[in-house]
């Protein structure tokens, strides 16, 4: 155990060495679990939350500690050539792997049982709507419709909550706030407030996709691995760690090296 913390300890005096700053626990790093920051090309900087387990810390730092690698060699971030030489189909595959097996399974489940269920109910509402309007069609708006609805319940085609003549309405609150709206209308404007959910959701879905597709985060997943648990680094990307391993022995590069070199026992 005393071993394991003068390892790390050492870790972070060699960052700090290379100009890095090193937080633990002293901010919310922004939201995420870790961050790393550049600043002006020569001042850079790793924050690990204050809401992070102290069983995840060197996990984290190592995976932000590669961010810094990359940016240092590669600072367009857009390449991996810079480690890897080339990136085959087979090694992007393998990225791909390590990414999967890392990726928190939670919150994208939630997204998409998110997304599962708009369109459930997207599809119900424009069955209820078909039944009065038969040319209605899904992915067009319905101007015979939207025509006869008056103020204020018009803007709800527009936004969830308003507020008109001082006083709140909804679409929660449809029916109760409009009772005089038939079945109908009802599903229409429910619709409308359906489909910008799904459209904040897909959003965010894409924005997730991108994130973890990028070749920064596919090498920082990567490394994190590697020196963390490099029996399931062999398993998920088996090319990738013996070319690695051997940039490694290379001495290709040299704070890479250093960093094997005080993990290496943690193997």
């Amino acid at each position: 155990m005393a071993g394991q913390r003068n390892r790390f300890i050492e870790l972070i005096r060699y960052f700090e060495s290379l100009g890095i700053s090193v937080n633990i626990g002293k901010n919310k790093a922004r939201g995420n679990q870790g961050l790393f920051i550049a600043k002006n090309g020569d001042k850079f900087r790793i924050d690990i939350s204050k809401n992070v387990d102290d069983k995840n810390i060197l996990s984290i730092m190592l995976h932000e500690f590669a961010h810094y690698i990359h940016y240092r060699y590669d600072s367009s971030l857009k390449s991996l050539n810079f480690i890897f030489n080339e990136v085959t189909d087979s090694d992007m595959e393998e990225l791909l792997n390590v990414t999967v097996d890392k990726v928190p399974k939670n919150s994208a489940l939630i997204l998409y049982n998110k997304k599962g269920e708009l369109k459930r109910n997207i599809k119900k509402c424009a069955e209820t709507i078909k039944q009065y309007c038969p040319d209605f069609k899904l992915s067009l708006p319905y101007n015979p419709l939207e025509k006869k609805l008056k103020l204020p319940v018009k803007y709800l085609l527009k936004y969830d909550k308003i507020i008109y003549l001082n006083k709140v309405y909804s679409v929660e609150e449809l029916e109760n706030d409009f009772p005089d709206l038939k079945d109908y209308q009802c599903a229409y404007i429910r619709l409308k407030s359906l489909q910008r959910m799904a459209s904040r959701v897909n959003s965010r879905i894409n924005r997730m996709n991108k994130y973890y597709n990028t070749p920064t985060e596919l090498w920082a997943r990567f490394l994190e691995l590697f020196f963390t648990d490099s029996l399931k680094a062999d398993k998920l990307a088996p090319n990738l760690s013996q070319k690695f391993r051997k940039s490694l022995k290379a001495g290709k590069i040299e704070e890479l090296s250093k960093v094997n070199k005080i993990l290496h026992t943690m193997q």
